[in-house]
């Protein structure tokens, strides 16, 4: 699992995940990932058009960076996700919570970049 930082602009940046998020992984990413998504202050639209496979370690990163961004006052979207991904966040009904558009236009768009 390996993500890359991009800063879109002042207000967004975009996370790339590439890779499986997975209980093997997450432990190596979670604090740099968490730090670069909400040390911030920023939205964040997270590419996970690279990301295979989600655990339910993985959902509780990407919830947990969420909690923080949105608490400073930014909001995180989810775009280009995979079937598979897509159907472990639908049936666990957080598409929901975390929205998940289909391009980085329309994610831009949501949080008002």
């Amino acid at each position: 699992m390996r993500f890359e930082l991009v800063e879109l602009g002042p207000t967004v940046n975009k996370v790339v995940l590439v890779g499986r998020l997975d209980s093997v992984t997450v432990g190596s990413v979670e604090t740099p990932l968490t730090a670069a998504v909400a040390a911030s202050g920023r939205s964040a639209v997270l590419d996970m058009t690279g990301l295979e496979f989600l655990s339910s370690l993985g959902i509780r990163l990407l919830l947990s960076a969420a909690r923080v961004v949105t608490r400073r006052g930014g909001q995180v979207v989810l775009f280009g996700v995979q079937p598979m991904v897509r159907e472990v966040l639908t049936a666990m009904a957080l598409d929901e919570v975390l929205p998940v558009v289909g391009t980085e236009s329309e994610a831009l768009a949501r949080v008002g970049a």
